[in-house]
């Protein structure tokens, strides 16, 4: 593996380091009331989401077998909220501006809804999710529980390969606010993989903070990691949301360059 993918690999798990352990213990009643409390704001959390805009600016690399790794993609993307529904933009390839239509906008982050879809699969009873206090830590200098959770292959995360897809249970550990509750991060990765699977591995990272939008904080996406290791190669990829702002149907993405 060439040093740039082991740069970024580093880059990857530096998110790791910020969550220490031993936090004391919770009485016993603590965890199954905040575990109540946690379910409650994950499945209201779309619902209560603003309609905003964003950017959204991507890290990734993808490699095959021995080649050499090519360089880094930067991509950069304008992300909208509205009425529950992602609208996507690619902005920007590497710098340069790219086209409002055609093969560049096929080239932005592979994630759709993740960061609403998750919480809701995790925490709704239905899924029949095995959920189980593990821990109190601390996260970026706050103290969070952690839960341990695991979701069965009915309801698990889904891998699209070159000519199917496949559904597949996965584990983790959800992060949320000691005082708030809210959710601040999903820990995930998927278990049995089916050995004639395409993928080898994969696993997300999602981390959430707060934000302003329209004078009002709400606790909204901040970050992402993702790794899919393959038998043909590994796809990583890192991103950011900053610039948060209220949506406006009448708003238009601007492409340098290119008349609206």
């Amino acid at each position: 593996m060439g040093r740039s993918a082991i740069s970024f690999g580093l880059v990857l798990m530096a998110g790791y380091a910020l969550v220490q352990t031993g936090q004391g213990a919770p009485t016993a009643a603590e965890p199954a009331a905040a575990l109540d409390a946690i379910r409650q704001y994950a499945l209201s959390y779309t619902k209560n989401l603003p309609n905003y805009t964003c950017t959204q600016t991507t890290h990734q690399i993808v490699l095959r077998g021995l080649l050499p790794p090519p360089p880094m993609e930067l991509i950069e993307e304008q992300l909208s909220f509205s009425d529950n529904k992602e609208i996507r933009k690619v902005t920007k390839i590497n710098g340069i501006p790219a086209s409002p239509d055609g093969p560049d906008q096929l080239r932005g982050t592979p994630l759709r809804g993740e960061f609403g879809y998750l919480l809701d699969i995790i925490f709704k009873p239905e899924t029949g999710a095995n959920i189980k206090f593990e821990r109190l830590a601390k996260l970026d200098g706050r103290r969070v529980y952690v839960f341990a959770f695991r979701v069965p292959q009915s309801s698990g995360y889904v891998l699209r390969e070159s000519k199917r897809t496949i559904q597949v249970p996965f584990q983790g550990s959800v992060y949320a606010d000691y005082e708030t509750r809210a959710v601040v991060r999903i820990d995930m990765k998927c278990t049995d993989i089916p050995r004639d699977s395409e993928y080898m591995n994969a696993a997300l990272t999602l981390d959430y903070k707060p934000a302003n939008v329209a004078g009002r904080e709400f606790v909204l996406p901040s970050h992402y990691q993702l790794h899919f290791q393959m038998v043909r190669g590994l796809e990583m990829s890192s991103a950011d949301y900053t610039d948060y702002r209220r949506f406006s149907a009448d708003a238009t993405v601007q492409f340098e360059g290119v008349k609206q």
